[in-house]
């Protein structure tokens, strides 16, 4: 029984001294294949085609090769 209670603690101080590795959540952000990384209305965005856009600020997107002007049926603007 005294052994086991040993290997306990034994065990639970060798996990206590592991390395903390920095995970994905703590690393800085990355923009994905998928996305340009923008700063569109002063905040940063990852901005893709077919995704919703402020038509007041369309200009702001043609630095990143983006068109603000595909309306959908419900009246809200697409990238394209």
């Amino acid at each position: 029984m005294r052994s086991r209670h040993i290997a306990w603690i034994s065990a639970l101080s060798l996990a206590g001294a592991a390395p903390v590795v920095a995970t994905e959540a703590t690393a800085s952000p990355q923009a994905s294949a998928a996305c340009t990384s923008a700063v569109i209305a002063g905040h940063h965005k990852c901005i893709a085609r077919g995704q919703f856009c402020k038509h007041g600020v369309a200009y702001q997107y043609v630095r990143y090769g983006y068109r603000c002007n595909k309306r959908d049926r419900n009246g809200r603007w697409h990238l394209t």
